[in-house]
């Protein structure tokens, strides 16, 4: 079984923007030995800009299971990043990231009001969280595949409904432990950061994260 798993093609996707360039490239620089595909959806030159939505835009096309990293653009990944993580995949069974959060419950601010883990600092140990950092996060095809995460009109929330889908599709997500150093951060322009966007007015993202919570917490407590 574990031959099996090892033959399934390793793809990346990627979404990017005007101003990121340069980091882009260093991004799949850091990629592009350890994995079999990467696609990059230039939201620039598509005909529809799909923000980070983009990440996912490529599952539609791959029908067999593969292992699917989606990842950022700025971010410099380690050179064992990609074994490091097929390893925990096949592990847990589970989705894996390295960044994300744990909701503390519905009405809250969905930026300043949970249990963070970030993928810049160090994460002691394995953690099951419920919203994944999709700049960091991987699965396999056969267990999870949200390939309509793509097509959502809610944008610049990737993570959000990655996390939704998971809860509605009961696949658990784990954040992996790491240490600071692991990913190193490119430094792209503040102007083209989604958080620094969001941050101040995140009335959709609190409300995603508040159904999230009802499906996986209200539903086991009633």
């Amino acid at each position: 079984m574990q031959d099996e798993k090892k033959k399934l093609k390793i793809v990346v996707g990627m979404a990017t923007c005007k101003g990121r360039e340069r980091h882009v490239k260093k991004a799949c620089d850091s990629l592009k030995h350890q994995v079999d595909v990467i696609h990059v959806y230039d939201n620039e030159k598509e005909a529809v800009n799909l923000t980070d939505n983009g990440k996912f835009f490529f599952l539609q096309y791959y029908t067999d299971p593969i292992y699917y990293f989606s990842c950022d653009d700025d971010i410099f990944y380690p050179p064992t990043y990609i074994q490091d993580t097929i390893k925990l995949i096949d592990e847990y069974e589970s989705i894996i990231t390295y960044h994300g959060r744990i909701l503390l419950g519905t009405g809250r601010n969905y930026y300043k009001g949970h249990m963070t883990f970030r993928c810049l600092g160090k994460v002691n140990e394995h953690a099951v969280i419920d919203v994944p950092g999709t700049g960091v996060t991987a699965f396999r095809t056969d267990f999870f595949n949200p390939t309509e995460i793509w097509s959502d009109s809610r944008q610049k929330m990737t993570d959000l409904l990655c996390g939704l889908e998971s809860a509605k599709q009961g696949v658990q997500i784990v954040c992996a432990k790491h240490e600071v150093g692991y990913f190193r951060d490119l430094n792209a322009p503040i102007s083209t950061s989604i958080y620094h966007e969001q941050v101040k007015n995140c009335d959709v993202q609190n409300n995603i994260a508040d159904e999230i919570y009802k499906i996986k917490y209200f539903t086991d407590n009633n």
